[in-house]
């Protein structure tokens, strides 16, 4: 007859059955006689060896300790680093998608469209200020300035006035220096504008091409 007892400790299937009854009645002596069994026996060898392996794997721990709170410390600050790294890395990310925007192909040629009407309006302002017999560069508010002479005298007199001893009209002198000014500066001005315009062309054409290095 196989029970519970039995599947667990096969050896006492050996012993009689009024044994086994006597023995139940006493649990001191069933607790000293399952100790005297195999099965119970090689049990508490493996319960002493796992006590004794924990025992060594505290040990070891414990010798570790400092080392393991040092790496614990090292592994907070490297991981605060690379967080505040990623941070750094989302800002030079973004200042470099801005840097990158001023110098896209479409941005360059929008610059180049609007730099082609600012210089267009400058050579018609050079135009403008000759037409009006405007010194080149001098606004038309200080176009009629003058100066006081000297001694306090209160008389003024026109920064155009003829110079003694010279026969020859200073509007005509200044005059004639003003057409070669003029015909350098606006021929300059524009130069520039047709050069800005020719590229302005054959970009629209695409004809210009942006390489990436």
């Amino acid at each position: 007859m196989s029970t519970p007892l039995l599947q667990q400790f096969p050896s006492l299937a050996a012993c009689p059955a009024p044994f086994l009854k006597d023995l139940l009645s006493s649990p001191e002596l069933t607790e000293a006689f399952l100790f005297t069994l195999p099965e119970v026996q090689d049990l508490a060898a493996e319960v002493e060896r796992l006590g004794k392996e924990n025992e060594e794997i505290a040990k070891r721990n414990m010798e570790l300790r400092d080392e393991l709170f040092a790496l614990r410390d090292a592994t907070a600050q490297s991981y605060a680093h690379a967080e505040g790294m990623k941070a750094r890395w989302a800002d030079i990310e973004k200042a470099q998608g801005n840097l990158y925007q001023r110098y896209r192909p479409s941005f360059l040629h929008l610059r180049l469209k609007h730099s082609l009407t600012a210089q267009d309006d400058a050579s018609e302002k050079i135009a403008s200020a000759f037409i009006e017999n405007r010194p080149l560069g001098i606004h038309p508010s200080l176009a009629g300035s003058s100066t006081s002479l000297p001694g306090g005298s209160g008389y003024t007199s026109r920064v155009d006035s003829p110079v003694p001893g010279d026969s020859t009209p200073t509007a005509d002198r200044n005059a004639g220096r003003s057409v070669e000014e003029f015909i350098q500066e606006f021929k300059a001005a524009r130069k520039v504008y047709h050069k800005r315009a020719i590229w302005a062309e054959r970009w629209s054409r695409g004809e210009v091409a942006w390489r990436d290095d």
